[in-house]
Parts: structure tokens; sequence; C-alpha cells
């Protein structure tokens, strides 16, 4: 099954076309000196700095080109669901529907970004608790590094750990002298761990990111936790609130009701209030099968199951059996459409852009996901990002925004090079309003590059729009050539 399996997000991540989020870390790795990169960038990203880490190793020290960067994700992916598949307590029918399930086959195997580590962490430091005291070490190990994949992680480790560190409490005076420094080495690697990720992502006051997070109302974020929710479950809000449910009965049976509000309950929460976007939802499906993992009884346990208890647990044994082979449907539409047609357009825009010599005439990029072209060259190629000699990355903050444009404006347009590359998450067919107003604005639509961010049995445009200001219609491209 693991073969298979590797095998198939192997060849689906040699498909796959990187996006600006997968492009935008790339960037960021290649022309950033690590300290910076870590102490000053990524608190305006709302990142921690594993999985940055493991690419900055991947391209100074390795080498590897762009071409190799979603094959470094689904190597991690693959790693975790060797755990799941030979580590997990699951019967193994559920092992392996998890495993093909959409948020573990593709999300976050194929989709290159820092939660393709999270199910690895995740597992592993289930895993060492499950064995008790004497491999607290392990999980303190698993769990700190836990804490430097991404903020999500930090919840997931924060809530286990204190789970965790309760029952150590309790268990103190009749453990071992040894145990007890283990314990003391573990809990001082998480708390170290968690003081790091605090503050490497210590928001700066001039974070676009969080201007705009508190906009929203409380209701709005509380129906963007409910959204969460569901999409991380069934996508269908009955169904979800009786899993839901029925979860809550099981985890109070087993006194694990606690460890599900603080993993799940907790992953949940930042979802909704903090920055939640939809592929974010998977997330608290990677936090739900953590908590499954270490509450989920021992052999022993089962046997000795009674009554209402034996019944419960086969019961919520059927039900997640149901769960994630629901989940295993998602799977089949987002592999089979990266197969067919490209995730982003990024790839070809950055060729056509390469054919007219657009960085050498003149380029500016709007919108974020503009940078999605950027790893393509070896230098910035937007004039409004910095050009050549400043980084290529987008950088979260009010002033480079106000700089580079995020928003385009007639003004901005007006003093624009010959080139524009914009990214409005829209399809040719939905732009036409968009392109007659560039073309008012004397800039004529000269290249397309379609691209569908795939997720579940649906997508976003991930389109890009490459735009010729008409003075230099066909004299830029008799100079590129």
């Amino acid at each position: 099954m693991l073969v298979s399996l590797a095998t198939l997000i192997l060849y689906t991540a040699s498909k796959h076309k990187p996006w600006a989020d997968e492009a935008e870390t790339w960037v960021e790795v290649r022309d950033l000196p690590w300290f910076r990169l870590v102490w000053s960038q990524l608190r305006y990203d709302g990142h921690i700095p594993l999985w940055h880490s493991l690419l900055w190793v991947a391209q100074r020290i390795f080498h590897a080109p762009y071409a190799y960067f979603v094959f470094i994700g689904a190597i991690c992916a693959i790693a975790g669901l060797a755990v799941l598949v030979f580590l997990a307590p699951f019967p193994r029918i559920l092992r392996y529907e998890i495993a093909a399930s959409f948020f573990f086959v593709y999300q976050y195997a194929v989709v290159a970004r820092p939660y393709v580590i999270m199910p690895l962490l995740g597992f592993l430091a289930a895993h060492f608790y499950r064995k008790g005291p004497t491999h607290v070490l392990s999980f303190g190990i698993a769990t700190a590094l836990l804490l430097q994949d991404s903020s999500y992680a930090a919840i997931i480790a924060c809530g286990f750990s204190a789970f965790y560190g309760i029952q150590i409490a309790k268990q103190w005076p009749s453990m071992a002298t040894n145990e007890r420094s283990r314990a003391c080495y573990a809990a001082a690697l998480i708390v170290g761990s968690a003081l790091l990720a605090f503050a490497i992502l210590a928001p700066k006051s001039d974070a676009s990111v969080v201007l705009e997070a508190g906009h929203a109302t409380f209701f709005e974020r509380l129906s963007k936790l409910g959204e969460g929710v569901n999409g991380a479950f069934t996508d269908v809000a009955l169904t979800t609130i009786v899993i839901l449910l029925i979860a809550g009965v099981w985890s109070f049976q087993r006194n694990a009701l606690l460890l599900l509000a603080l993993t799940v309950g907790g992953v949940s929460l930042e979802y909704g209030f903090l920055r939640g976007f939809g592929h974010h939802q998977g997330l608290i499906t990677i936090a739900f099968v953590v908590f499954l993992w270490a509450a989920w009884p021992t052999l022993e346990e089962k046997d000795r199951l009674k009554g209402f208890s034996r019944y419960l647990q086969h019961a919520f044994l059927f039900v997640m059996v149901l769960l994630f082979g629901w989940q295993c449907v998602w799977s089949y539409p987002s592999i089979r459409k990266d197969w067919a047609g490209p995730y982003s357009g990024a790839e070809d825009a950055a060729k056509f852009l390469k054919s007219v010599n657009a960085d050498r005439m003149g380029c500016n990029g709007f919108t974020f996901w503009a940078v999605g072209v950027q790893p393509y060259f070896d230098h910035n190629v937007f004039l409004n990002y910095g050009g050549p000699s400043a980084p290529a990355r987008y950088h979260f903050s009010v002033e480079f925004e106000k700089q580079a444009g995020s928003q385009l404006t007639e003004r901005q347009v007006a003093i624009s090079p010959p080139f524009i590359v914009i990214a409005p998450e829209l399809t040719l067919e939905q732009a036409g309003a968009f392109i007659e107003q560039l073309r008012y604005l004397d800039y004529v639509l000269v290249h397309y590059s379609p691209g569908t961010k795939f997720f579940k049995d649906g997508g976003t445009p991930a389109s890009y729009f490459i735009f010729e200001k008409e003075e230099f219609l066909g004299a830029t491209t008799a100079q590129a050539h």
C-alpha cells in the first residue's frame, strides 16, 4: 500500500505546477540570508522556520533547482505516511483510508507547503506518547520540531504537551529518577521551542496580514470557524455535527475530551479567528488524526471493554471508516485534474516573459499571486518589487504593498513599464470587464496562462494575464529577438 501511494504522490508531483505560495517560499530562501529570513521576513508571512530551513539546506548546500522543490515536499509526506501505515494503532482498513484520503495523499503531499511535515511530526509525537514516560524525551524532540513547522502545528504541539504534562504530573511520585530527568529534558525542549516560535511569529505593527485580520467581525470569524471544521470533515454540516458529537462521546469515554479540545479545538479556533484559508481546512483533519492516534485503545484495553464501551468503540470505528472513505473520494478529482492541466499558470507565464525579454524591457507584477513567476528567473523581474537588485519575494508589509501596488490603480498602470503581470484569480471568461478596463488604460492582453488550484472536487483560478503597453506593441518583441 505504501509503495502504491508513494508512487502516486511522486508521479503527481512530477505533473504539479507550483503556485504562488510555493514560489514565495522558494524565492525567500533563495534571496535572503537565513538569519534575516527567520528573524525579519517570516513574522510578516506568519510562518515558523522548519520548512524554510529544510529548503535552505536543499538550495544552499545541495544546490537543488526549483524543479526539485515539489519532490522535497513529497518525500516528507511519504515519510509521514510510512509512520502512519506501519506504526498507527488503528485497524489496517482505517490506516490505509487515512493515508489515501485527500489531505494526506494530495493537499499536504503534492502541494509543497510547510504542512507536508506536520503529519510526520504529529504522528511521531502520538506514537511516543503511547509508549509512556520511558519515551518522553522522544516525544519532546518530536513535539519541539512540530512547534517549528507552522502556527497550526504549534497549536497541536502546545495542546498535546499540556495534556501530557498533566498526566506526567499525576505520575510524578511513582516515576523513576531517570524518567523524571527525561521528562524535565523534554519539557525544556518544548518550552524552549515554544518561546522561539513565539519570538519568530510575534507580528510587526506594519504587517499587512495582521491589519487585514483585524477587520473581520466576531460573527464573521465564527462563521469561518464553522466553515473550516465542516471542510475538514465532510463538507456537509449535519454529517459533520453528528461525527463530532460521536467523537465527543468517544473521547469522554476515553478520558481524552481535553486532548480533543486542546488540539482539534485549538486548530479550529486559529482557522476561524486568526488566519484560516480554504487550503488550511485539512490542518484540522491532521489534528484530529493525531488526537485519534493518542486516544485509541490498546489491544489490552479493547479486550477489557464491556457493554456500552465496547459498542461505542465498534460504532466509532465504523464512523471513522466512513469518514475517511468519504475523504478518499475527494482525492481522485484533484489528482486527475493535476495530471491533466496546470495547478498554476506561473510556469507558462514565465516562459512567455522570457521569450520577450520582459525582465530586460521592463515589467511590473500586481497582486501577490504574480510572485509565482519569480522562481523561473535567477533574479527579481518586477521593477515595482524593487528590480533585479532586490529580493524577489512579496513582502507583506504596508510599505511594500504601497510601493508594489498590490491593488491596481490607474496611476500605477500609467507609470508602469512595457509589460505588466496580473494574477487576479479569474479565468479568461470571467475577466472580460477587467481586460477592457486595461485596454482603456492602453494595455493590451498579449498572453494568458490558465491554471486552477485544485481542491477536492473543485478549484480556484490560478491564472496569469500578461499585458503590454499599446505604444510598445511589436517593438518589444522585435527587440527581444
